[in-house]
Formats: structure tokens, sequence, C-alpha cells
């Protein structure tokens, strides 16, 4: 039996690699349907003629988040180094090759802003807490912007956290929250992602 997928994105690839792994799929039965020459979604890449890669998505594989991804990743193998698998292959690169942003932010003007401070208000916070806090019922299909004031979205770290994570201020006010929780623990080094 065939399984036919629909773009190459990351949830068909995935798909497709539990397929093979966890239902012993023979790969020749499973079939991608891609309209755009690269297969990856958000998440591919370009090689540039310099060598190096161009990548839509921001790099932050880190091993205390994406517990799925690694271990699907652990079960495939590298194409480039035998014997490891695509996961001991990503956290060695990791450490190898630590995210460490010299410029997070620029300024229309081409200059370096200074993120050392997050320029949070004292409302800030709490507008950020009280969304933080809010029952996703009682979030409901509010817009950040129904909970945070025009001056938040000023701050380095609305910039930061936008450009990390492709928020806009009339996205889910609840999809803000869970990314929010998830992430919270890269809140002492977003200036360096």
């Amino acid at each position: 039996m065939k399984a036919y997928f629909v773009g190459g994105g990351i949830g068909s690839l995935a798909g497709a690699a539990f397929l093979i792994r966890d239902a012993q799929q023979a790969g020749r039965d499973i079939v991608i349907y891609e309209a755009q020459p690269l297969v990856g979604g958000s998440l591919d890449g370009t090689l540039l003629a310099n060598g190096a890669y161009s990548l839509r998505g921001g790099r932050m594989l880190t091993t205390d988040h994406y517990e799925c991804t690694w271990d699907l990743l652990s079960s495939i193998p590298s194409l480039e180094h035998p014997g490891l698998s695509v996961r001991e292959e990503t956290i060695a690169f990791n450490q190898e090759n630590p995210a460490h942003s010299k410029a997070r932010l620029v300024d229309r003007n081409r200059f370096k802003v200074d993120v050392s401070h997050m320029g949070f208000s004292a409302r800030d916070r709490l507008e950020l807490l009280r969304l933080t806090e809010a029952s996703e019922e009682t979030l409901g299909d509010s817009r950040i912007t129904d909970w945070l004031s025009p001056k938040f979205f000023e701050s380095n770290f609305w910039y930061m956290w936008q450009t990390t994570f492709a928020f806009q201020p009339w996205h889910s006010a609840v999809e803000l929250k869970r990314y929010l929780h998830r992430f919270m623990n890269e809140f002492p080094r977003i200036e360096t992602l």
C-alpha cells in the first residue's frame, strides 16, 4: 500500500520517517508531492554560491525543547558521519557552533540596537503576566493586541520575540501564551539567538 503526502514540509517528511521507522513502510511506497523546487517548507535551506546555507527559519534546535523531533532524529542515520544519528550529529554541531548573535536587532539606519535591556515598562510586565496567566478559554480567539498596549510592540523584547518566532501583533493571544510558556527559558539569552 502506498502512502501519499501533499507538501514537502517538516510534517510530511516526519510522517514519512515515522512510517518507515514505526510501521516498517518501504520508502519506495511513500510519495511526497511538493510544488516548490525545495522540500522542507519553512525549514528549507538553500546552498549559496559561496558554500554557505541560507535558512528561512532560525536555528534554535536546543536539547531542552523539541522532544518529539529529537526522538525522530535519533532514528535517522547521518549521511556524513557513519555510526551517528542525525540527532547526535546535530547536537555535536550545536556544541561546536553555538548561536551567539552579535547584532540581534538592527535599526532602519543599519545600526546595531542595544538589546541589553528588554525595554519593558511596568505596565508591559503586568499585561504580559496577565496574558500568560489567563486560561485559553478566557483568551478565546482574541488577538495579541487585545491584551498588550501599543507601546509593548515597540519594546526590544517584542522585536526579538517576533523575529525569533514569526509573530505579528494581530496573531492569536493563545499562541503567544503557549510560546511564552514553552520558551520562557530562552529569556536570559534571547539577545543572542
